[in-house]
């Protein structure tokens, strides 16, 4: 079988060590699990954060004074367990006025996209049960209780002529990846 590494950490530059941790700590809710120098890059700053027990870090800051504006990372993805938790964050990330704050149904993902304090897009997501073929997307409305998101994303992606379980297209995944 033909290894597949497995993405599970991320490294950014930025010229703003504070703002970016304060971010990814009080915003994102990740923990500091070290910091220091690093020598081979001229010894610069850098801070390890994670948010699940057994990844020492999921992200990486290093500290590059001259890095202006975004990296080019188009999106630093996270995800939760339960729409309740997404709700959390859109909460957050309002709260702590990050701009602009997009939720968002892909019909086999709910999103919540914004960007962090160097303009790197984020997104918090979730899994739905179905899957459709992607680009898909429309608002989601957390104004609505769980059962009516669920109810109005298996509406709108029965319709679509891709429609499959989440089973369905895990099983199709395996027989490609084997």
């Amino acid at each position: 079988m033909k290894s597949r590494p497995q993405l599970n950490h991320l490294g950014l530059y930025t010229a703003d060590m504070a703002a970016m941790e304060r971010f990814y700590v009080d915003v994102m809710g990740l923990i500091v699990t070290d910091r220091g120098k690093v020598p081979r890059l001229g010894n610069v700053d850098i801070v390890f954060m994670s948010a699940h027990k057994n990844a020492h870090h999921q992200i990486a800051i290093i500290g590059k004074p001259e890095q202006k504006g975004p990296s080019c990372v188009n999106q630093i993805a996270f995800k939760v367990q339960a729409l309740q938790e997404l709700r959390e964050m859109n909460q957050r990330f309002l709260a702590a006025a990050v701009s602009p704050v997009q939720p968002i149904d892909h019909g086999n993902a709910w999103s919540i996209y914004t960007s962090d304090p160097d303009g790197n897009g984020v997104e918090v997501y979730l899994d739905t049960p179905w899957h459709v073929a992607q680009p898909h997307s429309r608002p989601l409305d957390f104004a609505l209780g769980d059962e009516a998101i669920l109810r109005n994303t298996e509406a709108a992606v029965r319709k679509d002529p891709t429609f499959k379980s989440l089973a369905a297209w895990s099983d199709e995944m395996s027989a490609r990846l084997d």
